[in-house]
């Protein structure tokens, strides 16, 4: 028995599945722009920043808005995602952000109607809204990688179920 053994000559990111052709340099790139994009929003602003909130001296309508702790998960919820990307599971990955999305939706939501000062009522918005772009992020890459896979699908799909012109069976004999 002969193994067969794996070229490792292509620049892989984390997994070998990257997508096919241009595509592929596009996912690196994307996938490189998402780790940026993680550490800056979500880990930077996302972890450090409601914890900040918590510890300094604010209005108690700010520490004690749900908002902070929502601000917190969400942004745990966009760190698991992008670990799940690196992984090669972009599908995952895009319902993951997605849920995040929502999740710094309802942090805005939250911010809107718990802040007493009118110049709270966002709260921090330019912290905690940029994290969307992850979910973007996210979904321009499952796309980029499935959708190439999809339509190969379909296309061998196509070329069983349609008859050959090259067949030597004749009804007219």
């Amino acid at each position: 028995m002969s193994k067969k053994k794996k070229k490792h000559e292509d620049f892989m990111f984390f997994v070998p599945d990257q997508g096919e052709g241009a595509a592929k340099y596009i996912v690196i790139v994307l996938k490189v722009l998402m780790l940026i994009g993680t550490s800056i929003g979500a880990l930077c602003f996302g972890i450090l920043g409601p914890i900040a909130i918590w510890i300094g001296e604010y209005d108690p309508s700010v520490t004690g808005n749900p908002a902070i702790l929502t601000w917190l998960i969400t942004s745990c919820i966009y760190i698991v995602g992008t670990f799940v990307i690196m992984l090669g599971h972009s599908r995952i990955a895009a319902i993951i952000d997605c849920a995040a999305a929502i999740g710094s939706l309802v942090t805005y939501y939250l911010f809107v109607t718990n802040a007493a000062d009118p110049e709270l009522s966002v709260g921090p918005t330019t912290l905690y809204m940029p994290c969307i772009a992850l979910t973007v992020l996210a979904v321009v890459i499952a796309m980029l990688i499935n959708i190439p896979k999809w339509l190969d699908r379909k296309a061998a799909e196509a070329r069983a179920q349609a008859p050959s012109i090259l067949s030597h069976d004749d009804d007219d004999e």
